[in-house]
């Protein structure tokens, strides 16, 4: 708040309108139709936002200018970009699309309220969930996922200012529940309704509530799809490249609410190798190298020789 005896420059200062949009920086598009003698024709430019709360302007809302490139066929007097201020209510009132944007923010970074608040503003105007995407600089997946706090019947996004809570599932109670699947392999629907089996014979607790940002995904089920996708911490489970709607997914109504086939997820346990037995040889093989394209000769007779019979310093 501003003291009673502030001046006049503070109180317009505080009543600057914010950039809820984060529009600052971004290359758009903008698209509108125009009718002339019956003939609909649409018109383009592309043009940089700045936001500018400081500039002269006789409305006070007018934050933004914009830097339009000028049509080809301008007279060579006219130099620069064309400018033209404007202000959130009439830019939501247009369509355009984003083309680029400086902001990129890394994988996994934390939502921050002006974040949230850009991509439901932006979203209610009519702004495609790409378009959204690349002037905040996150994904489209990301944008999607935070817009469903805004939607009736999804779970509340996580704030990840509390305690963690964990969803029960473990790397080895998925490993043992696709040994109970045919060849290994089922859909995630599929391994977590095995995850469940097995969890019920263990007596392991799964967390059943709804997962953060979802209508019907379990926190549960939500860790089996982490552990299936996580190539870096569990390699050993890897997705066929097959896609297919289960009978889990049509049992439970997945089929209605989406048509696309889910992929379909291989475990493939371990090779255990015997150990060597005390005063028995050691049965280590040497590992053959390939030889270098245009080295010198001795390099393929070694090559021939490990392929035979094995390096002789190894006897």
């Amino acid at each position: 708040s501003v003291a009673p005896g502030a001046p006049a420059a503070a109180k317009v200062a505080e009543a600057e309108p914010d950039d809820v949009a984060m529009l600052d920086g971004n290359t758009i598009e903008v698209m509108w139709q125009q009718t002339r003698k019956r003939v609909i024709k649409m018109h383009k430019r592309v043009g940089t936002v700045r936001y500018r709360p400081k500039q002269q302007r006789n409305r006070p809302d007018n934050v933004y200018l914009v830097e339009f490139e000028r049509r080809r066929g301008t007279p060579r007097t006219a130099k620069g970009p064309r400018l033209r201020k404007t202000s959130w209510p009439k830019l939501r009132g247009r369509k355009y699309v984003v083309l680029r944007s400086p902001l990129k923010r890394p994988a996994g970074a934390r939502w921050t309220p002006e974040e949230i608040e850009a991509v439901r503003v932006r979203i209610e105007a009519g702004e495609v969930h790409e378009s959204v995407a690349r002037g905040i600089g996150r994904s489209r997946d990301s944008v999607a996922s935070c817009w469903k706090r805004f939607l009736p019947g999804y779970a509340p996004q996580s704030t990840r200012d509390g305690p963690r809570v964990k969803s029960g599932v473990t790397v080895s109670l998925v490993e043992s529940a696709m040994l109970t699947l045919p060849e290994n392999e089922g859909t995630t629907v599929e391994v977590f309704e095995a995850v469940k089996r097995q969890a019920a014979m263990k007596g392991v607790a799964l967390n059943l509530e709804t997962a953060p940002g979802q209508r019907v995904v379990s926190r549960a089920e939500r860790g089996v799809t982490i552990i299936l996708t996580h190539r870096t911490y569990c390699p050993q489970f890897s997705a066929t490249g097959e896609k297919r709607l289960s009978d889990e997914q049509i049992d439970r109504g997945d089929n209605k609410t989406k048509s696309r086939k889910t992929a379909v997820y291989k475990y493939s346990p371990p090779i255990v190798t015997a150990e060597r037995e005390p005063g028995l040889p050691s049965t280590k093989r040497v590992r053959a190298h390939t030889p270098n394209v245009g080295g010198p000769k001795k390099s393929a007779r070694k090559t021939k020789e490990l392929l035979a019979g094995g390096d002789r310093r190894h006897g």
